[in-house]
C-alpha cells in the first residue's frame, strides 16, 4: 500500500466526454453515502463501523482487494515493468500465498471475542500498556501515510489530467469525506465493489487497445518485451541470489518484505483487519480472505502485461522528441490512444483506488481511537450514541488533518514537499515493528508486556539508524536497497522479544488461554 511516488509527466489533460465520465463517477460515491444515510439508523458502532458484522463475503472479498491495492499498483507496477522488466513481480505473485498462509495466525484470535480492533488482543495477551502502544503508535504511521497517499495520487492526476495538485487533494478528499461520513462501514464496502468493476473495464479496454495495436497481438507484445531486456534478466544476476542491503532487487530481501508486510495486514493494520471484522464469522472472513487473493493474482497479471504491453507499443510507435518512462508512457497512452470516454474511466478507476484506501484509512482511524483509546482510557462508560457521534466526528478531524498536510506538501513545491516525500520509508519501515508484536504474541506463552516495551524502543531506535544510514547512502554510487530499511528493526524486536523467553517459564494458564497457537481452544466459528 506504499504511495507512488515518481517524476509527474506532461500533463495532456482530457476531452468534455472523459470528464463527464470522472463527473459522473464523483456523484455516484455521493449518492451512496446519501443512501445509506437515508436507509440506516447508525445507532450503534457496530452497524457505522462494522456494518452490523453481517456483510456478504463476496462483497468483503473485493473491498479488500480494493482497500490494499492502491493506486501504486495500479500506475507503478506497469511503470516496473516498462522501465525494468519482470524481476519484482516475483513479491507481487508471492504476496497472496503469503499471505494466505499468515491469515491463520493471527485472524482466528480476532473473532474469539467480538473486538473492533486487533489491539484488543494486545491487552488480553500483555497489558494496557501495550495496547495503548499499539493503537497510537498506529494512528500516527497511518495518519501522515494517508497524507502521503492523498499528495502523491494528486501527483498521478496530474499528469493524467492535468489537474492542480490542490484541486485534485480537496476533490478527493472531501467526497471521500462526505461519503464516509454519511454512509459509515456499508457504504464504504458498496463503494469499493462499484469502484472495483470500474477498475477492471477501464483494465479490460486498455489490454484489448494494446492487444489490436501491437504487431502480433498479445504473443506480440511478450515477445518484443523480452526480446528488449524487459523479462526476468534481473534474476540472472548472481547478485540477485545473495543477501546484500545494496542491491536493488535481492531475492532474500523480497521474501522478508513481502512476509513482513502480510504480517502487517492480517495483525495490526485495522484498514484490512477491519474489513474482515464487518463478516458474520471467522468462517465468512476466511472466504472472504480467500476470494480477495484469488482476484489478486489475475489483476497483478494485468497490470504487468499492460506494463509489457505500453513498452512494446511505443517501441514499435516511437513518440518523436519525447522520452517516455514507465509513468509518463502510461498516461500517454490513455490520454491518446485510447477512444473517447475510456480515458475517463481510467481516471475514476484511479480516483476509485485512492478514495477506497484514503476512506478505509479515515475510517478505521476512527474506530482505533474510539474503541481503543477514547473508550478504554478516557470515557470507559461512553454509551453506543456517544461513541457514533464521535467516530462521525474523528473520521472529520482525520480526512482534514491529512488533507492540510498534503496541501502543505503541494503548495511548498518539491523542495519541501520532496523531503516529506522521502518520509514515507519512515512510516512504512515503522509498520513491521507492530507486526513483529503481534507475532511474538501468538507464538510465544513466556513474553510479558514488560518484554514488549523494552523490544519495542530497542528495535526503534534501530529503525531509526537504519532510515538514517539509508538517507546518507541514496548520495552515494551505491544506495541502500528501499527493501532492506525496515529489516534491521524488526529483526532486533525478534530478538530481544523473544530473548528473555530463553530462562523464563511458561507464564500461568490463565494468562494465555486461547491467546496463542499452543493455547487455542478450539476454532472460532
Amino acid at each position: 500500500m506504499m504511495p507512488h511516488i515518481g517524476p509527474s509527466p506532461t500533463a495532456l489533460g482530457l476531452i468534455w466526454q472523459d470528464t463527464s465520465v470522472v463527473v459522473l463517477y464523483l456523484v455516484a460515491m455521493l449518492a451512496i453515502g446519501i443512501w445509506f444515510k437515508w436507509r440506516e439508523t447508525h445507532g450503534n458502532t457496530e452497524e457505522y463501523l462494522l456494518g452490523n458484522r453481517g456483510m456478504p463475503w463476496w462483497l468483503v472479498g473485493i473491498a479488500y482487494l480494493m482497500t490494499l491495492l492502491s493506486t501504486n499498483s495500479l500506475v507503478a507496477v506497469p511503470g516496473e515493468a516498462f522501465n525494468h522488466g519482470l524481476a519484482l513481480a516475483l513479491r507481487y505473485f508471492l504476496a497472496p500465498f503469503v499471505g494466505i498462509a499468515i491469515f491463520y495466525l493471527f485472524i482466528r484470535f480476532f473473532f474469539r471475542s467480538r473486538v473492533f480492533t486487533p489491539f484488543t488482543y494486545l491487552e488480553e495477551r500483555f497489558d494496557r500498556r501495550v495496547r495503548a502502544l499499539g493503537s497510537i503508535f498506529y494512528v500516527v504511521i497511518r495518519l501522515f501515510y494517508l497524507a502521503l497517499v492523498l499528495y502523491s495520487s494528486a501527483l498521478v492526476l496530474k499528469g493524467v489530467a492535468s489537474w492542480p495538485l490542490e484541486q485534485s487533494i480537496l476533490i478527493i478528499g472531501i467526497i471521500g469525506l462526505i461519503y464516509v461520513y454519511l454512509g459509515g462501514a456499508k457504504a464504504l464496502i458498496w463503494a469499493d465493489f462499484v469502484q472495483y468493476g470500474l477498475l477492471v473495464l477501464g483494465l479490460v479496454f486498455i489490454v484489448w487497445t494494446c492487444i489490436t495495436r501491437v504487431d502480433g497481438g498479445a504473443a506480440g507484445i511478450v515477445r518484443y518485451a523480452l526480446d528488449h531486456g524487459r523479462g526476468f534478466e534481473a534474476m540472472q544476476d548472481p547478485w540477485f541470489f545473495k543477501v546484500d542491503a545494496f542491491v536493488r532487487l535481492n531475492l532474500w530481501l523480497m521474501l522478508f518484505v513481502t512476509v513482513s508486510d502480510r504480517l502487517f495486514y492480517a495483525s495490526s493494520d485495522q484498514l484490512a483487519v477491519q474489513r474482515l471484522l464487518s463478516t458474520s464469522s471467522y468462517k465468512a472472513a476466511e472466504r472472504s480472505y480467500w476470494f480477495s487473493q484469488i482476484l489478486t493474482l489475475p489483476t497483478l497479471l494485468i497490470l504487468w502485461f499492460i506494463g509489457l504491453a505500453i513498452f512494446a507499443f511505443y517501441g514499435q510507435n516511437p513518440v518523436d522528441g519525447v522520452k517516455l518512462g514507465g509513468d509518463t508512457a502510461l498516461f500517454r497512452f490513455v490520454t491518446t490512444e485510447l477512444p473517447p470516454f475510456i480515458p475517463g474511466l481510467f481516471i475514476a478507476a484511479c480516483l476509485g483506488l485512492i478514495m477506497s484506501t484514503l476512506d478505509a484509512g479515515f475510517h478505521s482511524l476512527a474506530t482505533v481511537l474510539v474503541k481503543d483509546v477514547y473508550k478504554v482510557f478516557i470515557r470507559p462508560d461512553a454509551d453506543e450514541h456517544r461513541q457514533v457521534w464521535l467516530s462521525r466526528r474523528l473520521i472529520l478531524f482525520i480526512g482534514l488533518f491529512a488533507m492540510l498536510i498534503a496541501l502543505f506538501m503541494a503548495m511548498t513545491s518539491s523542495a519541501i514537499a520532496g523531503s516529506f516525500v522521502e518520509t514515507q520509508v519512515f512510516w512504512i519501515s515503522f509498520q513491521g515493528l507492530l507486526a513483529m508484536v503481534f507475532l511474538i504474541g501468538v507464538t510465544s506463552c513466556r513474553v510479558t508486556a514488560g518484554d514488549i516495551l523494552r523490544a519495542f524502543v530497542i528495535s526503534s531506535l534501530v529503525t531509526l539508524l537504519t532510515i538514517w544510514l539509508y538517507i546518507q547512502s541514496r548520495a552515494t554510487d551505491q544506495p541502500m536497497s528501499f527493501l532492506f530499511v525496515s529489516i534491521p528493526g524488526e529483526i532486533s524486536l525478534l530478538v530481544f522479544g523473544y530473548l528473555p523467553a530463553l530462562w523464563r517459564k511458561r507464564l500461568p494458564p490463565e494468562k494465555t488461554a486461547g491467546l496463542t497457537l499452543f493455547t487455542l481452544n478450539g476454532t472460532p466459528r
